[in-house]
């Protein structure tokens, strides 16, 4: 299996686990139009758990775009990504609204991953073995 094909796997699973991340999403009602919500906090256990719920995309996603010259902006775009579809599917709901406010949640969460695996986490490979390990470096 090739980098694009290891690459291609790994942003599938990344979208199919958002499902099961974003488990609180119930519209069984109806869609229609599209809503905005204004009148949620911006803070709160709901806010933390969109951070908690990114983070691990966001370090996935930082994962992914190592090899690129800014893996933490990249990274972090690519974990937010999941956020963003549920905050749209959200925003279809007569029962709820889009979230900027949960959106800015899910980015920080995202790009604090991305930040956290590119500074802490190396991997390589080579004909003696693979090797996993805690690194730091400084490129952002």
């Amino acid at each position: 299996m090739g980098t694009v094909p290891k690459s291609s796997l790994c942003a599938a699973l990344l979208l199919m686990a958002s499902t099961a991340a974003h488990a609180e999403f119930d519209c069984s009602s109806s869609h229609g139009g599209f809503r905005v919500q204004t009148s949620d906090s911006w803070v709160g256990r709901d806010k933390l758990e969109h951070f908690g719920v990114s983070l691990p995309f966001g370090a996935l996603g930082g994962w992914l775009m190592r090899d690129t010259d800014h893996p933490v902006i990249y990274g972090g775009l690519l974990g937010t990504v999941p956020g963003l579809m549920k905050e749209t599917l959200d925003g279809t709901c007569r029962t709820d609204g889009f979230s900027y406010k949960d959106l800015f949640a899910d980015a920080l969460g995202a790009f604090s991953g991305a930040w956290i695996a590119h500074w802490a986490l190396t991997y390589s490979s080579s004909i003696h073995g693979k090797t996993v390990g805690v690194r730091y470096d400084d490129t952002f």
